[in-house]
């Protein structure tokens, strides 16, 4: 057996070597740093869970989420979780406005630049009062909890039907505020109030504008989008309406809002989540639309009446303007130039209930339950 301890006695020659030490001035302090950071990213995660706040929901099964889905109003089926917790997306709530005329100031003083002209926003007038929320806002809250000339109001956005839909969150005799509950009901968001007091939350399809589970869903509580919401794009919506507020952002969320957008999911063929029935192929060929076709849904008498944003297109007017006569009512669509946006109003100024979406999330959720039909060209 060799011994491996050096010879370093005066008759070896050797030279006696001190130990070697690692120090702070040496090169320590790099791996101080590393145990400091693994104990502080140790803590960031378990931080919820040492604090009784683990997420809900584990992205497979829906009976993780904590909902009462014994009264649940839709086939089971038909109800996925999204792979994500509950709230995955925050619910922005209360947040501050900017007058729309100030925009351009506010870009110069902040970067980056928070709205552009051809930027999309989901406008509408609330009591006299015309108020935007940019999309690549909603695209990371997918809820709002806004109040807009004194109404407390919700403004919902489910980026994968691209569909917008504001509603009154007073519900049920209750001002109420709402998030992200982490599930999907044929592809289209699914929101839950939220509940301080601990008392049981209640789902809501946004597509089918009711409680879908819950004590509310017990209820047989609806909600009724504002009229005469759009999606559009700044330009259009700050000239039509000059007086107009617009929803400001949340600092924390400005790098998510950079690094999340849809616009290679709206024109790819892929889908993100499962949906029934699918459109009819030949139809939809023989029509000249795609399944993912931006549409406005029109409330009728009868049934919600399919505009495609595509045929407006076909027909405008220098002044990007076209009318349509529909179940004898004349209406008047504006297509302004970039994005496939459209706004709509009636001819007589009556209040329209319309809904922007894609074409396949109207023939799964709204054809299904109250009856779509499409608008010849």
């Amino acid at each position: 057996m060799t011994d491996a301890t050096p010879d370093t006695s005066p008759e070896s020659g050797g030279a006696r070597r001190e130990p070697a030490s690692l120090t702070f001035a040496g090169g320590g302090w790099v791996i101080a740093l590393a145990g400091v950071l693994v104990v502080a990213l140790f803590i960031w995660s378990t931080l919820p869970v040492m604090l009784g706040r683990r997420p809900t929901g584990d992205g497979r099964s829906i009976e993780s989420y904590g909902f009462d889905l014994s009264n649940l109003a839709v086939a089971r089926e038909t109800l996925i979780a999204s792979g994500n917790p509950r709230g995955f997306l925050p619910s922005l709530d209360d947040p501050k406005h900017l007058r729309g005329s100030d925009m351009a100031v506010y870009n110069t003083q902040n970067r980056p630049k928070f709205v552009v002209s051809t930027d999309r926003v989901l406008g509408v007038v609330i009591d006299g009062q015309p108020h935007a929320w940019p999309l690549s806002l909603l695209n990371v809250h997918e809820v709002v909890n806004d109040t807009v000339a004194g109404r407390p109001v919700a403004a919902t956005y489910s980026p994968l039907c691209d569909s917008a839909l504001v509603f009154d969150r007073a519900i049920a005799g209750e001002v109420r505020s709402f998030e992200v509950s982490g599930l999907l009901y044929d592809s289209n968001l699914v929101f839950c109030d939220k509940r301080a007091d601990g008392a049981p939350s209640s789902l809501f399809s946004q597509l089918e504008r009711r409680a879908i589970s819950g004590p509310l869903a017990a209820e047989g509580v609806t909600i009724t989008p504002l009229p005469g919401a759009s999606i559009t794009v700044w330009s259009d919506w700050l000239a039509l309406h000059p007086d107009t507020t617009v929803t400001l952002r949340d600092p924390q969320m400005i790098r998510r809002m950079k690094e999340i957008s849809y616009s290679h999911y709206f024109l790819s063929q892929r889908f993100e989540a499962p949906f029934s029935p699918e459109p009819d192929a030949a139809a939809m060929e023989a029509a000249g639309l795609r399944a993912k076709s931006p549409v406005l849904a029109i409330r009728g008498e009868e049934r919600w009446n399919l505009v495609p944003i595509e045929h407006l297109v076909k027909g405008l007017a220098p002044d990007r303007r076209t009318t349509r006569t529909i179940d004898g009512v004349e209406y008047l669509f504006t297509v302004p130039s970039g994005p496939a946006v459209a706004r709509v109003e009636r001819a007589d100024g009556a209040p329209v209930e319309v809904i922007p979406l894609l074409y396949f999330a109207a023939q799964a959720i709204l054809a299904e339950r109250e009856g779509t039909a499409l608008v010849e060209p």
